[in-house]
């Protein structure tokens, strides 16, 4: 005890002399203001009450095999303070929520947890950063007075760079990766979780792998430079100057925008998770901030030093130099000369020559240290509920600003509209100008995952996952009001007529086709101002000016039959149809037929045609192409496909009417379907459910009683269980059917007390909202909500319960009177 008060003497002389070198820097007065600054940090940092009657008894005493430990820490302690006089203290027995003494790596409870995300180490990272709200160090520069269990932590979801680290090496460990907790240093924005600087995580481009150039034989000779070379030299010089003239503009800029120099740099505590390669196939080591979930190379300039490592079996101390930061430390933990192992060590600690009298003590608790094996921890088992692990953040939502950006999240559900990510991007850091807006969605019935709005051109753009009913892929639209300008993609696979994208606007309307048998990729439709009068055309309808259908090879035609556009213009009645190029030509075969309609006698139109009504062009031929018959022929078949065109453009304005009032519809009134396997938020199946075990139990209670031998004690009491006449049979019955009544009614008492109880909690419980209501946070009120549903679930069975005992009590009744009248030990006498 008196190695450890001596440990601790020790330590706060070491920070004595840590702040008297911080006195001596050149940037007093920058200190000055961090000094002013720090007690304010103390007083911000939230202290949440822990109930310790709730907690363990590990949590609150140590075992003889954890104070032996706490021997062996101070002992390792005061060498290395004596060997390492300059060096900060090490953090290996902090006090826990109870106030006790335990060393760091019994803290470390490796756990794996049953979610699939869990498995792997990003997943981890991510829920652990979403899920725990960041807590600064009390100082930044002197280790934290303790170091609360990874169950508190995660019962509080708060807490600092240490507690963050435990749990998630905790829970990294227990998914089979080789990790550790370090205690090092970090820059200041690493410390805070300051990313105002960095650029959003959803903004980042994957790199582009450069496309290998062909190589070719023969190349085009480059024409000769005819420009001037003076002029070019004048140019060069004045765009150097403008370019020259905006560097330093941006250069003033970036440093009017950076903060001041960071008097602390070097001297921030941080703590982070070492992951070493070989284990879960892990190919390199690599570092995880705990604030952020994200991975960093051990290269990395953020973390600028490391004082000690350990996990749930071993502490190891860094003896190599980080006055480089972490790029040149080597992270094999056997090499003793780069790594001081606390247990188990493999050569005896370095001995000064005025301790030589004190060699043989020093040997015997060498021994010990060698010969001990790391207790296991105290900490209870790490659980997250399966409701906790959805609702993921704290009170459901997390705010977190990068550069220029703003990223929030929800919980699923949280929002009516299904909205969990929503990411603003702004012009200026300040966070005021919003340029664009991008949320993402689930669980929403019309299939709505993304909307992306851009607020100066006002353009929205929705983004729906497969299975809509209209098999909507995206849309593109300033209003949902018809003609406003719309663009439509489809997945095209999911339909008949292999639609891929329809872009409409007033005057036009555009179709994109994948995979049609006739070969058709476009379609363009040119529409008249509304009202125009034009034969045969609704009045209420815009009229149809011309269609332009284009065609894609056919291999099986040849070049000059085969169709590579096909123009309908409607108000000229005319018919253009241009052919795709023969091969080593430069011109196109082209039709044009001019439609000059008739009447028959039955007032149907009828196909008219003259050799002036077509005019021909046929590539590398002077001679005159197909017969007249030929031609007629091919005009009758333009005609009728010019009708069904027309109904197929009719149909296509009417689907986008039906898409718009449909999408109306939805955005009106939003619904968020719930699966029938989440047990937790299906009220009518989980209710179902428990109605079903319940008859399920009362079944199997009814089986029970019907298997005893209901006589057996009354026979016993007569004291004649064989032989029994008249007067003692009927005492028997009699016992029976009164003591059968007593337990009916205590029954229905029993019900009916705890029916009252449940009433009397439920009027109880929505008396004490009442009164703090608007104290309340988000999260507690939807407790208090589930709480009562869950009450007012019970209360309802409770009274069933009630109401069928109470009818079926004389049933009951009457059937055991005739199932004794039946009996064959009584039936002779009754």
């Amino acid at each position: 005890r008196g190695g450890r008060m001596d440990a601790r003497q020790e330590k706060k002389e070491d920070e004595q002399r840590v702040e008297e070198k911080l006195k001596g820097l050149a940037v007093s007065d920058d200190l000055q203001d961090v000094e002013t600054k720090v007690p304010v940090e103390q007083d911000c940092v939230p202290k949440h009450s822990i109930d310790m009657s709730q907690l363990p008894s590990s949590y609150k005493t140590n075992s003889p095999k954890e104070k032996q430990l706490l021997h062996i820490a101070d002992d390792f302690l005061q060498q290395y303070i004596h060997l390492c006089p300059d060096r900060k203290p090490l953090f290996l027995h902090p006090v826990n929520e109870c106030g006790v003494e335990k060393f760091v790596s019994t803290t470390v409870r490796p756990t794996l947890l049953p979610y699939l995300e869990l498995y792997d180490w990003d997943g981890c990272a991510s829920f652990i950063s979403d899920y725990l709200v960041m807590e600064p160090l009390e100082c930044p520069i002197t280790l934290p007075s303790s170091l609360y269990s990874p169950t508190t932590t995660l019962k509080h979801q708060r807490g600092n760079c240490f507690d963050f680290s435990v749990l998630l090496c905790s829970m990294l460990i227990g998914a089979g990766y080789d990790a550790y907790c370090v205690q090092g240093y970090a820059t200041l924005e690493t410390c805070t979780l300051d990313e105002t600087q960095e650029l959003c995580p959803l903004l980042k481009k994957s790199p582009e792998v450069p496309k290998e150039e062909l190589k070719k034989k023969y190349r085009i000779k480059p024409l000769p430079d005819m420009q001037s070379k003076f002029e070019l030299q004048q140019e060069a010089k004045k765009a150097a100057a403008i370019e020259a003239a905006q560097k330093d503009k941006e250069r003033d800029k970036k440093e009017a925008g950076k903060p001041k120099r960071e008097p602390l740099h070097g001297l921030r505590l941080h703590a982070w998770v070492l992951v070493l390669s070989g284990k879960r196939e892990v190919p390199e080591t690599f570092f995880i901030n705990p604030f952020t979930g994200k991975r960093h190379n051990t290269t990395d300039k953020r973390f600028l030093g490391i004082e000690s490592v350990w996990n749930h079996r071993n502490y190891w101390v860094n003896m190599q130099d980080c006055r480089h930061g972490c790029k040149d430390l080597t992270f094999d933990l056997g090499d003793a000369i780069c790594w001081e192992i606390m247990l188990s060590e493999s050569k005896p600690l370095q001995v000064l020559p005025e301790e030589e009298e004190e060699l043989f003590d020093r040997d015997t608790e060498r021994e010990k240290r060698m010969s001990f094996d790391m207790p296991p921890s105290w900490v209870a088992p790490i659980w997250i509920p399966p409701r906790e692990f959805e609702t993921r953040y704290y009170q459901g939502k997390k705010v977190t600003l990068y550069n220029k950006t703003k990223l929030e999240k929800w919980a699923p559900y949280v929002n009516g509209n299904g909205l969990v990510q929503r990411l603003t991007i702004y012009t200026e850091p300040d966070y005021t100008d919003v340029v664009e807006v991008r949320e993402w969605f689930e669980n929403r019935e019309d299939i709505l995952v993304r909307r992306e709005v851009n607020k100066q051109t006002q353009l929205t753009t929705d983004y729906f996952s497969k299975g809509h009913s209209l098999c909507l892929k995206a849309h593109t639209y300033t209003s949902l009001e018809p003609k406003t300008g719309h663009t439509m993609e489809f997945y095209n696979k999911a339909r008949v007529d292999g639609l891929q994208k329809r872009v409409e606007t007033a005057s036009e309307m555009t179709e994109y086709f994948v995979g049609r048998d006739d070969f058709l990729y476009l379609r363009h439709v040119d529409f008249g101002k509304q009202g125009e009068e034009t034969q045969g055309i609704d009045m209420n309808s815009q009229p149809i000016v011309q269609i332009k259908e284009c065609f894609h090879r056919n291999p099986e035609k040849p070049a000059d039959e085969d169709v590579a556009e096909c123009i309908f213009l409607i108000t000229e009645e005319d018919i253009h149809l241009t052919y795709y190029l023969k091969d080593k030509y430069i011109t196109a075969s082209k039709k044009l037929f001019h439609k000059l309609p008739e009447k028959d006698s039955k007032g149907h139109h009828k196909v008219f045609m003259t050799p002036e009504t077509c005019i021909t062009y046929q590539a590398g031929s002077f001679e005159k192409g197909k017969s007249l018959f030929h031609l007629y022929n091919l005009l009758k078949e333009l005609t009728a496909k010019e009708k069904r065109v027309k109904e197929q453009v009719r149909q296509s304005e009417a689907e986008v009417l039906t898409i718009l009032k449909i999408r109306q519809t939805e955005e009106a009134d939003i619904k968020l379907p719930v699966s029938i396997y989440n047990r937790e938020r299906n009220e009518e199946r989980r209710r179902q459910r428990e109605a079903m075990e319940s008859t399920m139990k009362d079944e199997l209670l009814g089986q029970k009683e019907q298997d005893l031998d209901y006589l057996a004690p009354f026979l016993i009491r007569s004291g004649c269980r064989d032989k029994l006449n008249q007067e003692r049979a009927l005492c028997v019955r009699d016992d029976c059917l009164t003591d059968f009544k007593h337990h009916l009614t205590y029954k229905v008492n029993l019900i009916q007390a705890r029916l009252e109880k449940a009433v009397e909690e439920l009027q109880k419980s929505h008396l004490w909202f009442q009164e703090n209501k608007n104290q309340l946070s988000t999260k507690e009120k939807d407790d208090y909500l589930s709480s009562c549903s869950e009450s007012m679930f019970h209360i309802n069975l409770l009274e069933q319960r009630l109401t069928r005992e109470k009818r079926m009590a004389p049933q009951k009744f009457l059937a055991l009177e005739d199932k004794l009248r039946m009996d064959p030990r009584l039936a002779e006498h009754l």
